[in-house]
């Protein structure tokens, strides 16, 4: 049982000496204030933590960052995003979080940073305890708020760690703009025309990343590194980007023996990073991220830092409308 005391001792730093809470909450729409002031519905099992300061950081960059799913440490990765030099972040959950694929929303922010697994499905506790969940399509205004926000060009997209589960079964160009998609619970069906069996997820794995573009301004003094991270087998739409990092990590259903429902799926990619243009927007995808020990990886803390500044940056924009790749109709 958690009582006032506990509440009180974790909130963060933020909360109480730098008063950032109010301030982010007079900045954001109603619909993300209500939702800094409602926890969000979690599965079973998994305890919601106290709330904490909804933007942080100092610098010249605006960066949104969207969060969805299982509980995860915030006060270490807030701490590691404090790290990123000349940016300022703000944080909103979803389903807030959706209004801001609305262009006129997203105006404040130079880029919308993703952690946001399974955006779009509804978590239900049945009666016997078994969680059942359900995906819900986006709206129609969604989707064309998000194709025109792509579509303007003038903002750019990171993605990391499990980002790549949103949406999976029921917003197929939204995979297209990421690079790839997965979901660990579930078969995915009609993936550019096949199917697979769920994806696997490994935590705690040892990983040697190989920077394999190792000039472009996403791994700029980035060198070849290790990470202990979670490691995935997913689809990866390799055609469609320009791979940045791979690993050693061998992607089989074999190498998840935790994760029956994965047994079948095809091998697969090893790329861990990669950069693309979603419309005329520039986009880039880390895989890590997992947790606190990646988190403070220093090739991983750089790698972020450089593709945020990268999507933002007037280069990138650039580079995205003269390589426009159409994926809305």
């Amino acid at each position: 049982m958690t009582t006032k005391n506990d509440f009180q001792g974790a909130l963060s730093r933020r909360t109480l000496v730098r008063g950032l809470t109010a301030a982010a909450a007079a900045a954001l729409p109603f619909a993300a204030q209500a939702q800094m002031q409602r926890p969000p519905q979690l599965p079973p099992g998994m305890n919601p933590q106290p709330p904490r300061a909804m933007q942080g950081g100092v610098g010249k960059l605006k960066v949104l960052f969207i969060s969805k799913y299982h509980a995860f440490d915030r006060e270490n990765l807030f701490a590691a995003f404090d790290t990123f030099e000349d940016i300022t972040w703000t944080h909103v959950e979803h389903p807030a979080a959706t209004n801001f694929y609305d262009p006129a929303l997203a105006e404040p922010y130079d880029v919308l940073l993703f952690y946001d697994a399974f955006a779009g499905r509804e978590f239900q506790s049945e009666s016997d305890g078994v969680i059942a969940n359900m995906d819900t399509p986006p709206t129609a205004k969604m989707k064309r708020d998000f194709a025109q926000l792509l579509r303007n060009g003038n903002k750019g997209f990171v993605f990391f760690h499990h980002a790549i589960a949103s949406w999976a079964h029921t917003w197929p160009e939204y995979g297209e703009v990421i690079g790839g998609v997965a979901d660990w619970g579930k078969p995915l069906m009609n993936i550019r025309g096949r199917d697979y069996a769920a994806s696997g997820a490994l935590g705690g794995t040892r990983q040697r990343i190989t920077v394999v573009d190792k000039v472009h301004p996403i791994t700029a003094g980035v060198e070849d590194f290790d990470i202990v991270d979670e490691a995935y087998l997913c689809p990866i739409f390799d055609d469609s980007v320009h791979p940045l990092l791979r690993t050693d990590f061998k992607p089989v259903d074999t190498a998840f023996p935790l994760r029956p429902l994965t047994k079948g799926h095809p091998p697969g990619s090893n790329l861990t990073g990669w950069y693309k243009t979603a419309e005329r927007s520039p986009v880039a995808y880390i895989q890590h991220g997992h947790d606190n020990v990646a988190w403070s990886n220093p090739s991983w803390r750089r790698l972020m830092t450089n593709a945020i500044k990268w999507a933002a940056s007037p280069e990138a924009k650039a580079w995205a409308h003269a390589n426009e790749k159409r994926i809305f109709t």
